[in-house]
């Protein structure tokens, strides 16, 4: 009885954890996922520059975390080249991670990593990482992109960035 027991515990431990982890669900865009998150895990990253120029030229970054509930935290970085970078806070809803998920899905980019046919994109360096079914991260960037990755790219970008609004901001 008591090898049965142990067996049960463990098996029921291994289900909790793929739970939490989102290995049950057959697609982990969901921010349905990450409810009861510890603050601070990464829901996407974006970022872009220029590249190919010994000159140091301007970057962007977007990083969206969990935050509570209810709220996401945005953290954009922008960086003009010359200047220092500038970083800007934003607790906005939930569903602002949401629609980034949705947006991942709709243009495929989950599933570029799997493309054989990638158009790489010279000049321009985009990259947006995202969570994987198995807990881990997918990372896709522009030398993995399809035709149209870079509308992709700033579909995505343009989803984050309607709720990184004055009304949002925290720093």
């Amino acid at each position: 009885m008591r090898e049965i027991l142990r067996k049960l515990s463990l098996f029921t431990a291994v289900i909790i954890m793929l739970s939490l982890f989102g290995c049950s669900r057959p697609d982990n865009l969901d921010i349905k996922t990450y409810k009861n998150s510890k603050p601070g895990v990464m829901l996407a990253d974006l970022y872009s520059r220029t590249v190919g120029t010994p000159m140091k030229m301007p970057y962007f970054e977007i990083v969206m975390y969990t935050l509570s509930d209810t709220h996401v935290k945005i953290a954009k970085y922008t960086d003009g080249g010359a200047d220092d970078e500038k970083v800007t806070t934003y607790h906005v809803p939930i569903e602002a991670a949401q629609k980034v998920f949705d947006v991942i899905r709709e243009t495929g980019m989950d599933k570029w990593n799997d493309r054989e046919d990638n158009v790489g994109l010279n000049g321009k360096l985009y990259v947006c990482k995202f969570p994987a079914e198995d807990g881990e991260y997918i990372r896709v960037s522009s030398e993995s992109m399809p035709e149209n990755g870079t509308e992709a790219f700033n579909k995505v970008s343009s989803a984050v960035l309607e709720y990184a609004t004055d009304e949002y901001i925290v720093e």
